[in-house]
């Protein structure tokens, strides 16, 4: 019990040491002048996403990449267009009006792929990342 409490103590001042300010070197931008884009660009940019756009951007992702968290890639997407646009298209739309991602489009995971025909060892895969397609989408057109 008295090491964990003074496990606990060397902790807090190693945590407070390292996240403590050191100086009070402040950085100002008083006299920097920053250029400002002109309206129609801001119009361009804050406007919504059109679907040659989010197509597009869908069009510039390798079709032939691994599948992503649900099972599909961008190669479904582009055969399927017809009937999955409309979802991706709302999904898009509904990022922009409120900023947010729906719940689990961002999410990813972790897998591994082996680099040989029978692997025996972990030195045998190599970890990638599974990402959801209108994570990616979004990115792409941002």
């Amino acid at each position: 019990m008295r090491n964990q409490g003074r496990l606990k103590k060397t902790l807090k001042v190693s945590s407070e040491k390292r996240f403590t300010e050191k100086s009070n070197i402040k950085v100002r931008l008083d006299n920097v002048q920053f250029t400002s884009i002109n309206r129609e660009d801001n119009v361009s940019l804050i406007s919504r996403f059109s679907e040659d756009e989010i197509k597009e951007a869908i069009w510039d992702c390798d079709s032939s990449k691994s599948l992503g968290p649900y099972g599909f890639n961008f190669n479904f997407i582009k055969q399927f267009w017809d009937t999955v646009k409309l979802d991706i298209i709302r999904a898009v739309n509904s990022f922009h009006s409120c900023g947010k991602l729906a719940k689990g489009s961002n999410a990813s995971f972790i897998t591994l792929i082996p680099k040989t025909e029978d692997p025996q060892g972990l030195e045998e895969y190599r970890p990638i990342s599974l990402v959801g397609s209108v994570y990616k989408i979004i990115s792409k057109i941002l």
